[in-house]
């Protein structure tokens, strides 16, 4: 019956024509409709985890219901939620919705990026979300040497943010700070040829030096 339902809210969906239509209806019915649901059926994940890894008979069934709210959380940004339900997908080998063709690392990947990049461009705090996915991205996940490139790059430029998010090493005053900003960015560009790193990477070594020759007087 659940499954039934859910293609009936699939296909009202799809009938709006707007994104930000689709946006406020996933927010104001379809989660409030169906998170309860999932949030039961989570409470009893990690003892079907447990069942299926002491017999590998008895295994964890695809949820498309879980996985439909993790991505619409993503879609209204509530990320901590979404991010807290995607590692659970992973954790619990539960795919993508049908209709994506994507897994979940990159998803998160590319959608926390771009959230990251706005809020950083305007001054705002990008944690502990991108320090979140960041650590999956160059510790867990196998993604394309671009994509691992483009966050190590991202955290190394958050490194040189001043508060109105522009990117300016001129205003660290820690060698510290400077110099995990520019092992950051070196791995970026051993990952990614095209990481576009050696302008920032030439400003931060001249901080570096006029800060140790401040120093040394």
């Amino acid at each position: 019956m659940q499954l039934i339902d859910l293609d009936a809210d699939l296909k009202r969906l799809k009938g709006f024509a707007r994104r930000s239509d689709k946006v406020a209806h996933k927010r104001d019915v379809l989660l409030p409709k169906w998170l309860p649901i999932v949030a039961d059926y989570l409470s009893t994940l990690d003892s079907k985890l447990d069942k299926r890894i002491n017999n590998e008979n008895n295994k964890t069934y695809d949820n498309p219901l879980f996985s439909y709210c993790t991505l619409w959380l993503f879609d209204v940004s509530s990320l901590s939620q979404a991010i807290e339900y995607a590692f659970l997908a992973i954790k619990h080998q539960q795919p993508t919705p049908p209709n994506i063709k994507r897994q979940w690392p990159g998803l998160i990947a590319d959608t926390v990026f771009d959230w990251a990049e706005t809020e950083a461009e305007h001054g705002r705090s990008i944690e502990p979300y991108f320090g979140q996915v960041f650590e999956r991205v160059i510790n867990e996940w196998k993604l394309p040497e671009q994509v691992t490139a483009k966050y190590y790059k991202f955290a190394g430029l958050a490194l040189l943010r001043a508060k109105n998010g522009d990117v300016t090493p001129s205003h660290v005053g820690s060698i510290k700070r400077l110099r995990q900003a520019d092992k950051f960015l070196e791995k970026a560009a051993s990952l990614h040829k095209h990481a576009q790193v050696k302008t920032v990477r030439s400003r931060v070594a001249m901080r570096i030096r006029a800060i140790e020759e401040l120093n040394a007087q």
